[in-house]
């Protein structure tokens, strides 16, 4: 039953999270994060958000690509496949959103975003405490500081391919089992 939601290849160093497991996750995104009004797979590659600020829809097609795990936090790198589409019915938001993109060429302010996360053209790069994230310290708690996680998402599932070898006896089974259901 396992392996309809997870798969793993310790040859490649990969870690394989079916459709199931990342529709799941997707899910569970949504329900703890009130700004993020959907999150699903793309059906080619990547992820599809929209997100609701003031009253602005943000869609972000984006591929998650690297975390790198450190004691007490992770770092991420995330790239942007398609720019920003922005939407809202207010005729105020559209004309500074208008403005902004004609006068500012899309480009976010320095300041406007939170100290974790920055911008740089494509790429988002952040910082979160590692609580933050059980998915990562259920699969990959016996990894090191500084250990780095390729990330790829294909046609719904989630690659993880690690940089150091994983085994079958070091994920624990039963907390992701319980995560799911979640």
């Amino acid at each position: 039953m396992l392996e309809d939601y997870i798969s793993f290849a310790p040859q490649s160093k990969e870690l394989i999270l079916k459709k199931k497991t990342v529709l799941s996750l997707c899910q569970q995104a949504e329900s703890r994060v009130e700004q993020i009004k959907s999150l699903e797979p793309d059906t080619e590659e990547g992820l599809i958000a929209t997100v609701e600020v003031n009253k602005i829809q943000i869609k972000l097609h984006f591929m998650p690509e690297k975390i790198t795990l450190h004691k007490d936090y992770l770092q991420g790198e995330i790239r942007l496949l398609n720019p920003p589409k922005f939407e809202t019915e207010s005729l105020i938001y559209r004309s500074l959103i208008a403005g902004w993109q004609i006068f500012l060429g899309g480009k976010i302010p320095n300041g406007v975003l939170p100290e974790e996360v920055r911008v740089e053209k494509d790429k988002i790069y952040y910082k979160l405490p590692r609580q933050q994230l059980q998915l990562i310290d259920i699969l990959f708690h016996t990894l090191e500081s500084n250990s780095a996680l390729f990330t790829n998402v294909k046609q719904g599932e989630l690659t993880i391919q690690s940089s150091v070898t994983l085994n079958w006896s070091d994920l624990k089974l039963q907390n992701i089992l319980q995560l799911l259901q979640k």
